[in-house]
């Protein structure tokens, strides 16, 4: 065997040289995150052969198309391949591998090394993924998307095992966790983690780091990252590491992280396809069916913003639960236009959605009749949804409502305060812009009262996903839907008791 020698970045080193259990990497994109990781896999590994590990991630979508694959290209590195020094989603025991200490019932959702070890992938949105784990330590890829309680609950509380076999073993019960910086509010808690490491230094290892602490990368690496950078902030979040300011006083002023955000991924059809090969699962898991929240018999709101950059909105109205859920949002940007964003986007991932039927939303301008045509865009939409198989009821209003009355609205219903109005609930999985552009959504007085900021969508170095436009299609039905009953205290939903436009 020829040695291979790896040179360390001083970020990475100074992690691995790092006495304590709990490790936090704030790396940049590019500082080397798969690497170390990888490392930390195989020493995990080496040091407890037959042992239990965990390496969790947000959802399977997340493990399959981000971690996985980064961490089995950087395991070569180390001289570690798949399908000879360990197997995926399968037992290795007729390969002649060692077995685990504590064997799994299934495999489907284990890394199984050579010599026992065994890593199960955890997914958080799965409720009841970890549990009945008995591990001896584990990693955490993109941990600032993690959801702490369910980290807690799922994965930090079996991290308990104990061997005599593995006395002294410097990583027992080490756990490390690495991301880039948060975009969003709810992996705030992941950079709070500094606070914990300053406050038990025994105990808590932070590291922060850019991307220019890799000398491997490409000499003209960031010159490109920032020249393809949409927005200067966007640029320094992930690649230099500097963590973006927070909107304390936004448009959305009562959104809360840990109230309106949730998961919901059907876990039997993800665990079904996540094993296939590579070939009959390039379709099979990215489209509704793996969305447990959808109410199948029922219609979906769709909301449009349109222009240079065009957006939609999907949401839907459980009665049973009032409950308001807005379950995907799509985006297309010039030279793209609104018929290639239904095209390309809605229609094929809400192709095998039972109950056919679109109520459309947006801005009053869209019953303006179109360029070069005698129609307006919502009867081109129309025409165009109809002619795949769905019903479109076109319910967007002939005028715009003011933003004073839009504020007033959208936080009264974010905060609860009106019983007989629904709560408004997130899928955080399938709306990571909108979460974005909702949280950095700036407040301003205008001369009616509060305004939207909407400067930044005239900016075209902003990355516009990121602005107002997908918050203006989040607004749209919310507040055609619910404007009237809040003012006059009672209740209607989509389709019922609201004018169509035809």
């Amino acid at each position: 065997m020829v040695a291979k020698r790896l040179n360390l970045t001083i970020p990475q080193m100074d992690a691995v040289l790092s006495h304590q259990k709990r490790k936090y990497l704030e790396w940049g994109r590019g500082a080397g995150k798969s690497f170390i990781l990888a490392y930390f896999m195989r020493e995990f590994a080496k040091q407890m052969p037959r042992g239990s590990f965990f390496l969790v991630g947000e959802t399977f979508t997340q493990i399959l198309s981000r971690t996985l694959p980064g961490t089995i290209r950087a395991l070569e590195l180390f001289g570690l391949y798949q399908d000879v020094d360990f197997v995926v989603g399968t037992c290795g025991k007729s390969k002649g591998f060692a077995m685990p200490l504590y064997a799994p019932q299934q495999w489907k959702n284990i890394i199984h090394f050579s010599n026992g070890a065994v890593f199960f992938l955890v997914s958080l949105d799965n409720q009841n993924s970890g549990r009945g784990l008995n591990s001896f330590g584990g990693i955490g890829d993109e941990a600032a998307l993690l959801d702490p309680i369910r980290l807690f609950n799922n994965v930090q509380t079996t991290n308990r095992a104990k061997e005599e076999i593995y006395d002294g073993v410097p990583l027992l019960g080490a756990e490390i966790y690495a991301s880039s910086t948060p975009m969003s509010k709810s992996g705030m808690w992941f950079v709070e983690m500094e606070e914990k490491a300053l406050e038990r230094p025994d105990k808590y290892y932070f590291s922060s780091a850019p991307a220019t602490t890799n000398h491997m990368l490409r000499p003209d690496y960031f010159e490109s990252a920032k020249e393809n950078s949409p927005t200067q902030t966007i640029y320094e979040a992930e690649i230099l590491n500097i963590r973006p300011k927070v909107i304390s006083d936004g448009f959305y002023a009562n959104l809360n992280d840990k109230i309106h955000y949730y998961s919901d991924y059907d876990q039997n059809y993800l665990e079904g396809a996540i094993w296939l090969p590579k070939e009959k699962r390039v379709d099979i898991a990215f489209n509704c069916k793996q969305d447990n929240d959808v109410i199948r018999t029922q219609g979906l709101i769709v909301s449009l913003d349109f222009g240079v950059f065009n957006s939609i909105v999907i949401s839907q109205l459980d009665k049973a639960s009032n409950t308001y859920r807005v379950l995907k949002s799509f985006w297309v940007k010039s030279p793209k236009i609104t018929n290639d964003l239904f095209i390309e986007e809605f229609l094929p991932y809400y192709e095998p959605h039972q109950e056919k039927k679109i109520y459309l939303y947006g801005g009053h301008d869209g019953h303006n009749r179109q360029a070069n045509s005698t129609s307006t865009l919502y009867q081109q939409l129309e025409t165009l949804l109809r002619a795949h198989g769905w019903q479109v009821y076109v319910m967007a209003k002939p005028s715009a409502p003011l933003h004073s009355r839009k504020y007033i609205l959208l936080n009264s219903m974010l905060k609860g305060i009106k019983a007989a109005l629904p709560k408004i609930r997130i899928n955080k999985d399938n709306n990571k812009d909108l979460i974005i552009a909702l949280e950095r959504a700036e407040a301003i007085e205008g001369k009616t009262g509060i305004e939207k900021q909407k400067k930044d969508e005239r900016n075209k170095k902003m990355m516009q996903q990121h602005t107002t436009h997908l918050t203006d299609a989040f607004d749209y039905p919310l507040y055609d839907m619910f404007w009237q009953p809040y003012e006059s205290g009672s209740h209607n939903t989509a389709g019922e008791g609201l004018i169509m436009l035809r």
